[in-house]
């Protein structure tokens, strides 16, 4: 018989890559051990909102804009596929038939799976089922890894195909509920809010979070002079009064009813102390909780009364500007490449749990008997079968309280 070089090179090669993944397994699967633990502590040490960050469940219309279900949902999918695809593979390559695979709906979630021949696989030796059992978590980080990279390149590739970085970030999309529809527009730059700096998506998000502070500016100072100015005839102040040009003002002094635009050209402050001279006006409670000056350009000025987070879910924008091409397309390929990194990201650590019904059960089973295999150790009928039943138990009931306690999280923060 002739056996062909390049086909047992590759087989060596397939070996290998399995092989990596069983101990890749081996090591998250303990790790989220350690990490569950670690969420569920850091829970009661830190706030809710910041104790969510680790363990967040993802709430469609909740905590996850209707503009991201799409992606989400389809970065869901092609995780779960890629990871079966892992246990698939794996089991090939050492001899365990398939029955089937299919795709399935959890809820509202898209999931895969794959029927693996059950008697194939208890033939196989305790390793050769750790590398088919660790597949699908290797395949995820594999996966993640390739997201994060390309996400990290794509500055560069965009650029050669006409897609160019300012120090602003330009609206690609407006939602027609948005309070700014009229005056903001698709191909808008914005390069500041309330005199913070918005050069990319990361200081847009962080200069409208930034208006939640107590500790920042929230008025403009306004002396006796500016003060008859900029004064409506019209005392808005009252209840049911609208002005179009003017909003309620609070001061030490009293409220006023103030053209806003022109108020926005005084200098910023928080209080008395902060102006040499007259009153320092901030925006009355009722008519919002922030008021904000968006600067499209030098020139060019939106004016926004309301919830900053109204701003970041209506207004939708982009780190690049072409004149040439799809405006929205770096933003869906950012957005994917997020999605990937953080959901195989997920499904990695969350499969390789070693509780009921996960992968984690399966590779927990075949890690012990391996390594009593290569210790060559001998315990009593059922001793091994009673050891991972209660790692099993612990982690189940680990991942139950880290659920429970994010979902409350989410209900607290978004009540």
């Amino acid at each position: 018989a002739v056996v062909s070089t390049q086909s047992t090179g590759y087989s060596t090669r397939i070996a290998l890559w399995f092989t990596c993944g069983a101990y890749f397994g081996i090591i998250a699967m303990f790790s989220s051990i350690i990490i569950l633990m670690y969420t569920f502590f850091y829970s009661f040490v830190k706030d809710t909102e910041d104790s969510s960050k680790i363990l967040t469940p993802v709430v469609p219309g909740v905590n996850l804009p209707n503009s991201q279900i799409l992606p989400y949902l389809f970065t869901l999918l092609i995780s779960g596929i890629f990871h079966e695809y892992g246990h698939a593979l794996a089991a090939s390559r050492e001899g365990v038939s398939m029955y089937g695979s299919g795709l399935f709906l959890f809820l509202i979630y898209p999931a895969a799976f794959v029927d693996l021949n059950t008697e194939a696989l208890k033939r196989c030796d305790a390793f050769q089922r750790l590398r088919i059992f660790c597949a699908g978590v290797w395949h995820n980080c594999i996966m993640m890894v390739a997201a994060y990279a390309i996400w990290c390149v794509l500055p560069f590739a965009l650029f050669f195909v006409g897609y160019i970085k300012e120090h602003a970030v330009t609206v690609t999309w407006v939602e027609p509920g948005s309070a700014l529809h009229q005056q903001v527009h698709p191909g808008t730059k914005i390069y500041s809010i309330n005199n913070c700096p918005v050069i990319d998506k990361v200081s847009w998000g962080q200069c409208l979070w930034k208006q939640y502070d107590v500790n920042q500016l929230k008025g403009n100072c306004v002396d006796d002079f500016v003060l008859s100015e900029i004064k409506s005839p019209v005392d808005c102040c009252k209840e049911g009064v609208i002005s179009p040009k003017s909003i309620c003002f609070n001061s030490t002094v009293g409220a006023q009813c103030l053209h806003a635009r022109r108020l926005l050209d005084q200098l910023p402050c928080s209080g008395n102390s902060k102006c040499a001279s007259g009153a320092c006006y901030t925006v009355h409670p009722r008519e919002g909780s922030l008021l904000q000056l968006i600067h499209s350009s030098s020139s060019d000025k939106a004016l926004f009364i309301g919830d900053p987070a109204h701003l970041y879910y209506t207004l939708h924008v982009s780190d690049y500007t072409s004149r040439w091409f799809y405006a929205h397309l770096p933003n869906y390929i950012e957005t994917l490449m997020i999605y990937i990194v953080s959901l195989s990201g997920a499904l990695a650590i969350f499969n390789a749990v070693p509780a009921f019904y996960l992968d984690g059960q399966h590779m927990l089973d075949a890690f012990l008997e391996f390594l009593i295999d290569q210790c060559g150790i001998r315990f009593r009928a059922g001793i091994l079968e009673n050891v991972s039943f209660v790692i099993q138990l612990f982690s189940t009931g680990l991942i139950a309280v880290n659920v429970i306690n994010a979902f409350i999280q989410v209900c607290v923060m978004y009540q």
